[in-house]
């Protein structure tokens, strides 16, 4: 991925996160890997040099979490004339320049705010062409109906955007009605439901085999993860028997 030319833009969910990631991983190659940014950095990015007439104002603007404005003002506080550093160095940006070929976007909305996803889709739409890619952003508490409509209209207007994803690496665990196991996909393979089955082995040591409960070519609901586990037990418990 190292490359001068930076066409690859990492953007993490804020300003800190960028701070910590420069901070906590000093590699040379890593960090010439991509241009480090934030969420709230590229989407001005974008906004600032939009000239598109279709782009209304807040189409094009950054949406601001109404905790990052507590945050601010406690930061200033602390501070007085200048900034405690809650929010992070600006210095730890890098320059967003020349073309991008990529936007490698870290767990944006998991964890923090909503608007992490409302901007996401602001800056892929204004940048154009360029793919994005989204890693550990939970899209399935976005596309799947886990935030009510009407009680965040402008998060709902996103749900179409992150339905198209493709799942390139998925792998989410699933416990319930005493079996465990995973979902499991690597594109362009097939969906599997992997069972998580408790055996003794030759030693009377307790071990766990990976028993492929379910393959699908489309992804399963969670209702059929829980069956094709349920069966794949009772069909080991059978045969150990």
């Amino acid at each position: 991925l190292a490359s001068k030319r930076k066409n690859i833009w990492f953007v993490l969910p804020d300003l800190k996160e960028v701070e910590l990631c420069k901070q906590e991983w000093q590699g040379q190659r890593y960090q010439k890997a991509a241009a480090f940014t934030s969420i709230e950095a590229i989407t001005e990015h974008y906004g600032g040099s939009s000239s598109s007439s279709s782009s209304t104002a807040e189409d094009s603007s950054y949406s601001k979490p109404w905790g990052a404005t507590f945050a601010s003002a406690v930061s200033q506080l602390i501070g007085g004339d200048s900034d405690a550093g809650l929010l992070g160095d600006r210095g730890s940006l890098d320059d967003l320049e020349g073309d991008c070929d990529l936007h490698f976007v870290c767990q944006p909305g998991n964890g923090g705010p909503v608007e992490d996803w409302i901007n996401v889709k602001k800056f892929h739409d204004l940048a154009g062409n360029v793919p994005t890619v989204v890693v550990n952003g939970a899209l399935d508490k976005v596309r799947d109906g886990y935030y009510a409509p009407f009680i965040f209209p402008k998060l709902a207007k996103t749900f179409d955007f992150y339905r198209n994803f493709e799942a390139a690496f998925f792998l989410k665990p699933i416990s319930d009605k005493g079996v465990y196991g995973w979902l499991f996909r690597v594109f362009p393979e097939k969906w599997q439901v992997i069972l998580q089955h408790p055996v003794q082995d030759k030693k009377g040591q307790l071990v766990v085999e990976d028993v492929v409960a379910l393959v699908s070519d489309t992804r399963p609901s969670y209702t059929e993860c829980v069956q094709a586990l349920l069966t794949a037990a009772a069909q080991e418990s059978k045969q150990s028997r």
